[in-house]
Formats: structure tokens, C-alpha cells, sequence
């Protein structure tokens, strides 16, 4: 988590920092298939993924859409609700056995009056956040499913290891019956279709789902 940080923020943290740090950090272990949050509870962490594989879903009139994918090592948290106070519209799922470091927000804040240094960190780690959650709505509103399918491939390759398929179809706005066809489709392009009779098939089972 350490070397994690100081990749994020371009400096080595001190000892001083690091001991103030690592005082308030729960260690925790959660089962595939178990929630770490789910929708309706208030967001009290900042957590660090050591090991594992983490989605984000909601409840979208009783259809179940993934909205976020995160895999180790990495941080997440639920900004809005941490902030805020207000209970989470999201149910966060271990999609595979994981291991976690858990920094409680209040704690944190606190160590802000002690270290500028952490109060930094905490702040980088927030325009992190916001900087990812603007990529993602650029993403819904600019591209189509085939274009989110491969900028998904290009940015975050290794979800499709560790991911279902109807996840991601979900994530990227489709069913997973047409990702399928839009797998299938892809192949055929390299096979002499144009990109632009994909996109027309594509928007087709778009239009349908």
C-alpha cells in the first residue's frame, strides 16, 4: 500500500507519515460472493485491494447493471456517501476472494491536522476518483457498445480474466447475448467486414436489447 501511495502522489512518504498511516488501517478478508457494502448502508472506508477482484452493481428497476470494475492493486471507495454522509445507491461484490487494507474516512480526516503530507494524499486520492468517474460518463454518452467494448479492452484488459461476461455486458450498456454477436462480429471484421457495417449491426442489437 505504501509504494501504491507514493506512485499516486510522485513522493516518498516519511516514516513519521507512514506510522501515523498504518496506525488506523484494518486488515480484512472478504469471501467471493460477499457484499462489502451494499445499497442502503452509509460508506465509512477508503479501501486498498491487495489481492482480488472487486465490482460495483445497482439495482436499475430490478435489473442489475455493473457499473465499476476494480482488480488489485488498487483503491475504491464510495466518494459520494463517504463524503456526504448519505446512504450508497451501489452493492460492492467480491468477485473473487480478497484481501483488503481498510482506511476509516474519520480516522483519516483526522490525520489531516497532523500531516500535510496525508492531507495531500487524501486529496489526490479524490481527483483520482473524480477523474475516473468523468472518464467512465465520457464514456456512456461518446461511444457506442463496440467502441466501449474496446476502449474497456484497450484500458482495463485484465477484467476479461477475472470478469464474467454478463458483468461485462452490463458495464458497457448491452446484453449479453449481444455481446456475444458483438465478440463474434469482431472476429469477422479482421475477416474482411468494415468497421462500419460492425457498428451498424452493433447499434441494431442496441436498438432491440
Amino acid at each position: 500500500m505504501k509504494a501504491f501511495i507514493e506512485e499516486i502522489i510522485g513522493n516518498p512518504l516519511s516514516a513519521e507519515d507512514w506510522t501515523l498511516l498504518s496506525g488506523i488501517i484494518k486488515k480484512k478478508e472478504v469471501k467471493k460472493g460477499d457484499l462489502l457494502i451494499q445499497e442502503g448502508q452509509v460508506c465509512k472506508y477508503i479501501w486498498y485491494l491487495e489481492a482480488g477482484a472487486v465490482r460495483y452493481y445497482e439495482n436499475v428497476k430490478g435489473d442489475y447493471k455493473t457499473t465499476h470494475f476494480f482488480l488489485s492493486p488498487s483503491m475504491f471507495s464510495v466518494y459520494h456517501s463517504l463524503i456526504t454522509g448519505h446512504p450508497v445507491e451501489i452493492n460492492i461484490e467480491a468477485s473473487e476472494d480478497l484481501q483488503l487494507l481498510a482506511l476509516p474516512y474519520r480516522d483519516l480526516k483526522e490525520l489531516y491536522n497532523k500531516s500535510q503530507m496525508l492531507e495531500r494524499v487524501g486529496r489526490i486520492m479524490a481527483e483520482h476518483q473524480f477523474m475516473a468517474e468523468f472518464d467512465r460518463r465520457r464514456m456512456l454518452l461518446h461511444m457506442d457498445a463496440l467502441e466501449r467494448y474496446e476502449y474497456l479492452e484497450k484500458n482495463q484488459p485484465a477484467v476479461f480474466q477475472h470478469y464474467q461476461l454478463k458483468d461485462i455486458a452490463t458495464y458497457i450498456g448491452i446484453t449479453p447475448v449481444s455481446l456475444s454477436r458483438l465478440r463474434k462480429y469482431r472476429i469477422e471484421r479482421h475477416n474482411g467486414f468494415s468497421s462500419a457495417l460492425i457498428k451498424g449491426i452493433v447499434a441494431s442489437y442496441e436498438a432491440i436489447d
